[in-house]
């Protein structure tokens, strides 16, 4: 008995980010109403994250629009992708090593995009990217595609350079499927666009720094 408590622990100990985050979801789900519904438009101005709210000094939603969701479908696709994402990148590269990961390309990817945004509008005041720099969105997928590419990093041989290939090949197909009911086509890119930069640097993020696992 005291043997299999032990062995459960371990398990639960090796996946505690993974477990973590789905808690924190949950918790913010509830108290959004998200687990349920789509986000309300309150919620969404409150956590939600927009490139121009750099230039506001609006650091905190870089953090804030990651524990929320779109809410509805979006909350449990986000709890399944999270599951999966996550723990194979926990399962294989250790915890302090897909913390890292996940925050990290979080913060990398929406600070990436919205600087080339900021830059590419000043440079054509197109209108469309003057849109991309106003669509407020919210949800983990850049921190858990960045996972996702951290697991195919970690495959061996032949494996690995294949992970990459079928990984960006989809996501680049997702970027010209239409939008689903109710969703906005231009948050809609914006996250395509930030999805297709999190999973090649999760891969690349495996050939430039060995880490052992937890």
């Amino acid at each position: 008995m005291r043997m299999m408590l032990t062995q459960s622990l371990h398990k639960v100990h090796r996946f505690i980010f993974t477990l973590s985050s789905l808690a924190g979801f949950s918790l913010v789900a509830l108290l959004t109403g998200t687990h349920l519904g789509s986000i309300s438009s309150l919620w969404l101005e409150r956590l939600g994250f927009a490139p121009n709210d750099l230039q506001a000094g609006s650091v905190e939603r870089l953090f804030t629009s990651a524990v929320v969701t779109q809410g509805g479908s979006a909350f449990w696709e986000a709890m399944g992708m999270t599951a999966l994402s996550v723990g194979l990148a926990e399962w294989l590269g250790g915890t302090r090593r897909t913390l890292a990961t996940f925050w990290g390309i979080h913060l990398a990817t929406l600070l990436a995009g919205s600087w080339v945004l900021t830059g590419l509008f000043q440079l054509s005041k197109d209108t469309g990217v003057e849109e991309l720099l106003q669509a407020r969105d919210v949800g983990p997928s850049a921190g858990y595609f960045g996972c996702l590419g951290l697991a195919c990093g970690r495959l061996p041989g032949r494996w690995r350079g294949f992970g990459l290939l079928i990984g960006t090949a989809s996501l680049i197909l997702a970027i010209f499927l239409p939008a689903r009911n109710g969703e906005s086509p231009t948050v809609k890119l914006a996250a395509d666009l930030a999805h297709l930069i999190a999973f090649p640097l999760g891969w690349a993020s495996v050939l430039i720094r060995s880490v052992k696992n937890d």
